[in-house]
């Protein structure tokens, strides 16, 4: 992978040897970002089929214990094939879930598309290995070795991301050989399996449809909930000290404000996603019109900054959070004027334009079954995501993924910045390799969307942009040193060269060069 340029994604290298259905998952993973034609994408989903079954069928006959007797290599390679088959059509739903949100894989989007894998796991560990291994429960010595693996990929691929050059290759070798031992567990725990509980029961099929079912029920639950969730009120505005600059505050997506009738009077001025009256105050928005391209909500930005900066007669500061940090950057690096002199970044979403599939009208591009998918799976009556994949605001994010991915933690010139995080969101960053953030970048403990609620935030930002150095005892600097668990499980990138749509924006590539921002 370092040959390829495949540096920082090689985390993923070691689910190559292991075990059902990691594997699959894997390879899927792959073919769903690297085909661009419906042609190249039957074929890489086929030969991703026929390689992973030939490929266990070796390491379960390798595996296979001696006191028992083994059936032929070809009735091995026939049943790994159909098992091949089988998981692959369960897991191709959420494989194409985890590249697609590629653009905004936060924590909790990742533990939700990793619940089914999960889940799966050892009711399918079976698999290729015993006739009828779709039958029945699993012993608690199968689901333990499958635990066991799940926490070997995540720990060994951070270890095998975070291994420096070509020393890389010992430590993904170890990893292997752990995959080997692990497989001899899991084959002798499978044919050792005496009794099996609830014999009869089609359990692993039964599983499989209804963690598919799950993807609908959570999509309907969150439409329900977003439109009986009042909309955000005008007090939820940051609550900064006295600082030197108006500040304009971006709210993040699917937030609403239903306007105030009073002119803006304190030091924070809400941004709206409507833009201004007459009179220079926010319009009242809804959560739909968060839903527009960064590009429009960055011209409305434009138009606020000038009448904010003329009304008061002050430098202006922005204060974006989530999507609002989205809107911020792409302000700062296409339509910035002179009177902005700080930014602050809260929430801003690090992995946003990793992966790319086309507009639902192309004939080809990359990723084109990806987003058929996903726009299939996500078009249930009455679900939030109906039509979500090609919403104005994700289309942006892929439309300009050089922009995102290459300098959203770069400084700009003229204007002093600083981005806030919170921890739990820092363990899915992507491996950066030799590159830091080179804006200060801090850690606060919370969830994603509610960090400038937090006091300790409010006064590091009100410090910040008062000149001070934003120090506090529960914020800290963002370590690259330490391992990143849960990198093994990003989706793989799309290099920029690839894609015409991004080959003219951008000549360098962060994901896969080892320098930092760059000009």
């Amino acid at each position: 992978m370092n040959a390829a340029g495949f540096e920082r994604t090689r985390a993923i290298a070691p689910q190559f040897a292991t075990i059902w259905p990691y594997g699959m998952f894997h390879d899927l993973r792959w073919v769903l970002v690297y085909h661009d034609s419906w042609f190249s994408f039957g074929i890489g989903l086929a030969c991703a089929v026929i390689v992973r079954g030939l490929f266990c069928a070796g390491c379960v006959a390798l595996a296979w214990p001696t006191a028992i007797p083994r059936p032929p290599l070809r009735r091995l390679i026939g049943r790994s094939l159909l098992f091949a088959v089988f998981i692959a059509v369960i897991l191709l739903p959420w494989a194409a879930v985890a590249v697609a949100t590629a653009q905004f894989a936060l924590a909790g989007i990742l533990f939700l598309e990793l619940l089914p894998v999960l889940i799966l796991a050892p009711l399918v560990a079976r698999g290729g290995i015993v006739p009828d291994w779709w039958r029945g429960l699993p012993t608690l010595r199968l689901a333990g070795w499958s635990l066991l693996t799940f926490t070997l990929l995540t720990v060994g691929g951070a270890e095998v991301a975070a291994t420096p050059g070509w020393s890389v290759v010992a430590t993904a070798g170890a990893v292997g050989a752990i995959n080997g031992l692990l497989w001899r567990q899991m084959v002798h725990a499978a044919l050792r399996q005496k009794p099996v509980h609830w014999r009869l029961a089609p359990v692993a099929p039964l599983v499989a449809v209804l963690a598919v079912g799950c993807l609908y029920a959570v999509d309907i639950a969150s439409t329900r909930f977003s439109s009986k969730r009042p909309p955000v009120p005008a007090s939820s505005l940051p609550d900064l000290p006295a600082v030197p600059q108006a500040v304009i505050y971006l709210a993040g997506f699917n937030s609403a404000y239903p306007g105030d009738p009073a002119p803006p009077t304190g030091p924070v001025i809400r941004f709206s996603y409507r833009g201004i009256d007459a009179d220079g105050r926010a319009r009242p928005y809804g959560p739909v019109d968060t839903h527009q391209s960064i590009v429009d909500s960055a011209r409305l930005l434009a138009e606020q900054v000038d009448r904010a900066h003329a009304i008061t007669g002050r430098r202006v500061a922005l204060v974006g959070e989530s999507e609002g940090a989205m809107v911020v950057h792409y302000y700062l690096r296409r339509l910035r004027k002179p009177a902005v002199t700080s930014a602050v970044l809260t929430d801003p979403l690090i992995r946003a334009g990793r992966t790319y599939y086309p507009p639902p009208d192309a004939e080809s591009g990359w990723g084109i079954a990806t987003g058929w998918l996903i726009r299939t799976l996500l078009a249930v009556p009455g679900g939030a995501s109906s039509g979500a994949p090609d919403q104005p605001f994700l289309r942006s994010l892929l439309d300009n993924a050089p922009l995102f991915r290459n300098h959203l933690l770069c400084p700009v010139p003229g204007v002093t910045t600083i981005a806030f995080l919170p921890t739990i969101e820092t363990i899915v960053l992507p491996p950066s390799g030799r590159s830091v953030p080179q804006i200060p970048l801090l850690e606060a403990s919370g969830i994603h969307g509610q960090l400038t609620n937090r006091p300790s935030v409010q006064r590091a930002i009100g410090a910040f942009l008062n000149g001070q150095p934003p120090v506090d005892p529960q914020l800290h600097r963002y370590r690259r040193a330490r391992l990143d668990f849960f990198v093994a499980w990003q989706a793989p990138a799309l290099p920029l060269r690839l894609n015409p749509m991004w080959r003219t924006q951008a000549r360098s590539d962060a994901l896969f060069q080892p320098a930092g921002c760059q000009s």
